[in-house]
């Protein structure tokens, strides 16, 4: 079966080891990535080729546990990761510096369980997904512009 492939891009107005910070704060990601929640790190690091975590991710009604697998992790330039759970495929985030912050970009390589009926269903909700991580991203590029300013006087 054909993966169904997503691919986004913002230019964020923070420099790449804001970007960095968040997307890497495993625990936290749930902020904006509204669709998952309770994140757990299950490897024994943090940092690196290898960290594991799982979070609970619900699109449309449906729940399910993902695991993921970091297979690409270059500090401040690309981050890669394998999931493994019911729904799989990989996601690919990258950063590149720009005058005013970072030009972020994120593919999404999803493979559907159950063969043929897996596909079809999850290429009818490709829309709502390809929703749900425009507002993903929109809500990091809030978050990563207010961490960027600082606190204020």
């Amino acid at each position: 079966m054909k993966p169904v492939v997503l691919s986004l891009g913002a230019d964020l107005k923070g420099s790449p080891s804001v970007v960095w910070r968040l997307i890497t704060d495993w625990e936290a990601q749930g902020e904006w990535m509204l669709e998952a929640s309770d994140f757990v790190v299950v490897s024994p690091h943090r940092e690196g080729v290898g960290v594991e975590a799982e979070a609970t991710i619900r699109v449309a009604g449906i729940a399910t546990r993902d695991r993921i697998r970091v297979d690409v992790w270059e500090k401040e330039r690309a981050l890669g990761i394998v999931h493994l759970g019911w729904v799989g495929g990989r996601g690919d985030l990258h950063l590149e510096p720009t005058a005013d912050g970072t030009r972020f970009e994120w593919r999404e390589e999803l493979r559907p369980p159950w063969g043929i009926l897996g596909a079809v269903g999850l290429r009818i909700f490709r829309p709502l997904l390809a929703r749900t991580f425009r507002r993903d991203l929109r809500i990091l590029a809030e978050i990563v512009q207010r961490s960027s300013e600082g606190p204020v006087r």
